[in-house]
């Protein structure tokens, strides 16, 4: 009696199996979940240049000529700025992820992806340095991988209470010679040397062009930074230091800041 129920039971499941798999063959195959959306959105590439050549770092000299000629090694260069933003061609502002980041040229952090929505954008907004409340701040309060962590970019001042926005060091001499060679050191800081910055795009070309931003990949986008504008008229031999503190230093620090927008100092081409 026992032997006839199994075989009873294992004949159930067998034609159990076969009407499953019968009517899944004669429906429609299952749905497939719908893919994730595809990320669209920004890569920003920051260039320091010297006459449209990449900057170089601990090796060799680049010629000024703005001015009797001066020969400049550059040994760092960071920078710290805020309120990173796209501009729509309505004006309106998108901000790129919290707004703050750290660009070490000499480090080579100067790539960074920002997931934005499809559209077209004529200009990079931002702010050089920081806001008076953030800027004296407490740097403790950031992540270790963010960019106003003083521990991570060493552009904070603990004595001084506030940030680095901008650290250029290296040397210079007035002659291939090198008979007369000095130290260089211009750092920005203190609120009042805080500047706000468009840069429409392509516009130093003599015309302006967009960022068009597509679902299908990362738009890259170039931002130059023409670092012989900078240094637009300033002799070094008559003021190659200052930490943007005292009458004479602050005053050289706001004339090469002046610079940036005298002489079109950043640039972004059109992509």
């Amino acid at each position: 009696m026992m032997v006839k129920l199994n075989k009873w039971f294992l004949g159930i499941i067998a034609v159990s199996i076969i009407m499953v798999i019968g009517i899944q063959s004669c429906g429609e195959k299952p749905i497939d979940p719908p893919p994730a959306p595809i990320k669209t959105g920004v890569q920003l590439n920051f260039a320091a240049l010297w006459d449209g050549q990449p900057l170089t770092f601990l090796s060799g000299y680049v010629k000024n000529t703005a001015t009797q000629p001066e020969y400049i090694q550059f040994l760092n260069f960071g920078m710290i700025i805020s309120k990173l933003s796209l501009v729509k061609e309505d004006g309106t502002e998108l901000l790129l992820g919290d707004g703050y980041q750290w660009i070490d040229f000499k480090k080579g952090r100067t790539q960074f992806d920002y997931e934005v929505p499809q559209g077209s954008y004529k200009a990079v907004k931002f702010t050089f340095g920081l806001d008076s409340a953030v800027n004296h701040g407490d740097p403790n309060q950031w992540g270790p991988e963010h960019p106003l962590n003083g521990n991570l970019t060493g552009m904070h001042w603990g004595w001084a209470g506030g940030y680095i926005f901008q650290a250029i060091d290296g040397n210079y001499k007035d002659s291939l010679t090198a008979i007369f060679n000095k130290g260089m050191s211009f750092h920005a800081a203190t609120d009042v040397m805080k500047r706000e910055f468009i840069v429409p795009v392509g516009a130093i070309g003599g015309n302006t062009g967009l960022i068009n931003v597509t679902a299908i990949n990362l738009t890259k986008v170039v931002f130059n930074y023409h670092v012989n504008k900078l240094f637009q008229g300033v002799e070094l031999k008559k003021g190659a230091v200052s930490h943007s503190e005292g009458t004479k230093e602050a005053a050289l620090m706001a004339r090469l800041l002046s610079n940036i927008t005298d002489f079109k100092a950043f640039e972004v081409p059109t992509p």
